[in-house]
């Protein structure tokens, strides 16, 4: 994914970078399973439009990365469903 590495690059504990990237390119390609699909679908896509200004997207990014760590988390996602 072209400008991922820029959505991550802010964010201070790069620690699970691989695991969120990973996570990411899941739910692009389809997968992912989960509720919220479309407002995830959304958070990626406001995080990479370079049309707006990359300070303006600041939250959209960290909303993105606390969604993701949050589904990280959850028990399904510890077991690999």
């Amino acid at each position: 994914m072209h400008g991922g590495h820029l959505v991550l690059a802010a964010d201070p504990d790069p620690s699970d970078h691989a695991a969120i990237h990973a996570w990411i390119l899941d739910v692009l390609e389809g997968g992912g399973g989960d509720p919220d699909h479309d407002g995830i679908r959304d958070l990626i896509y406001h995080s990479l439009n370079f049309d707006i200004p990359f300070q303006a997207t600041e939250r959209v990014r960290q909303s993105l990365i606390a969604t993701v760590r949050a589904r990280l988390q959850a028990p399904a996602s510890r077991q690999g469903r």
